[in-house]
Order: structure tokens, then C-alpha cells, then sequence
């Protein structure tokens, strides 16, 4: 394990102990084979990603590091209405992992506006939290080149699952975007985990 993690731990625990729970689940072995599936996809798409930006991103990593791993990213915000997460990730790009590009934004991801035409990737790694991705970036100008990333699942019994999907077919359907560059499904033993990659 990367002690930079442990060190975030310990920043966390200290800082926010009743939310240890959050924290433990944001890096289990689910999260993290979800965050590398998407990479590994990623990678597949012939385009370097400079300026990213992450839905309801949580506490951005271990997604951002990954994403560092394969790309020189210059802006990466990481938008999400939970104010621990946007503090967190704060705290750990600047002390943990040097990240300078990394900035969040406290905010409900549908209320944002503006021109976004320098953005290159969106993320979307909570779907299932969110309304449906045309809803969500009808107030933002994105290039048509812009790549969207989405993920979803069908755990439907859990309270803030508000917009869940059966199958990535649902969630093709649901993003609206006109050229999928992959779709696929990982079956996560008590659920299942839908991505699709694609741009409008």
C-alpha cells in the first residue's frame, strides 16, 4: 500500500472520526476495481487529457492519482456537494500528493454553469447519486470532442441511489450520448457496476 494513503488515513481519522466509515469505504477493494477499470478503458481512447472534470468526485482519490499516473493533466476540478469531500481532497492533493492542478468545488454539480470549452474529460463515477447526464450539463458548454466517462450500478435500495440503472444498455440510453466508445459491466458479487465511455 502506498503510505501516502496511510497518511491520509490518519489526516482523516484525526480530523473527522465519525466519518471514518466514508473514508474506508472511498479506498476498498470495490472502489478501487471500479477507479482501475475505468483508467485501464480510458487508456484505450486515442486522446491525451489535460483538463478534467470530476461529478461528485467524493474525495477525489485514489481516482486522481491514477488518472496522474497515465496523464499530464494542467486543471482537474472535482465538483461535489459535500463539503468533508471537497475539504478532503483539498487537503490531500496539496500535502499528500503534490497534485497543484487539483481544485474542488463545494456544489451541487447541476446548479454549475459556464463555458467549459477547454475541458477535455468529464467524470462521472456516481451516476446513480445524480439526474441523468444531458440534466446535469444542460447549463454547461462542453466541446463536442469532450469525452464523458459514466458509472452506475443497480443498487436501488440505498436512499440517495435516486437514478440507478438495470444494465449499461439503461445507462447508454439515459446519458444521451451519440458515440459510445466503450460500454461494459463488472459484476461486483452483490451488485453490478456499469460504465460507458462516449461523446455527444
Amino acid at each position: 500500500m502506498d503510505k501516502r494513503y496511510s497518511e491520509c488515513l490518519g489526516w482523516f481519522y484525526r480530523r473527522y472520526p465519525d466519518k471514518i466509515k466514508e473514508y474506508i469505504q472511498s479506498v476498498s477493494p470495490k472502489q478501487l476495481s471500479c477507479k482501475k477499470w475505468l483508467t485501464n478503458e480510458l487508456m484505450k481512447v486515442p486522446k491525451d487529457f489535460e483538463n478534467i472534470h470530476l461529478y461528485g468526485g467524493w474525495f477525489g482519490y485514489p481516482l486522481i492519482d491514477f488518472l496522474h499516473e497515465n496523464y499530464e493533466i494542467k486543471n482537474l476540478l472535482n465538483i461535489d456537494f459535500d463539503r468533508t469531500a471537497t475539504r478532503t481532497c483539498n487537503r490531500f492533493s496539496e500535502f499528500y500528493f503534490t497534485h497543484n492542478y487539483v481544485k474542488s468545488l463545494y456544489a451541487d454539480v447541476s446548479e454549475v454553469s459556464g463555458d467549459f470549452k477547454n475541458i477535455d474529460l468529464v467524470i462521472n463515477t456516481s451516476s446513480e447519486h445524480m439526474p441523468d447526464l444531458p440534466e446535469l450539463i444542460k447549463n454547461k458548454l462542453y466541446r463536442k470532442s469532450c469525452v464523458f466517462v459514466l458509472q452506475s450500478n443497480n443498487l436501488f435500495d440505498i436512499d440517495d441511489h435516486i437514478n440507478c440503472v438495470n444494465s449499461k444498455e439503461e445507462l447508454i440510453e439515459k446519458s444521451g450520448l451519440n458515440k459510445i466508445l466503450y460500454s461494459g459491466t463488472q459484476n461486483m458479487e452483490t451488485y453490478n457496476r456499469f460504465m460507458v465511455i462516449g461523446l455527444f
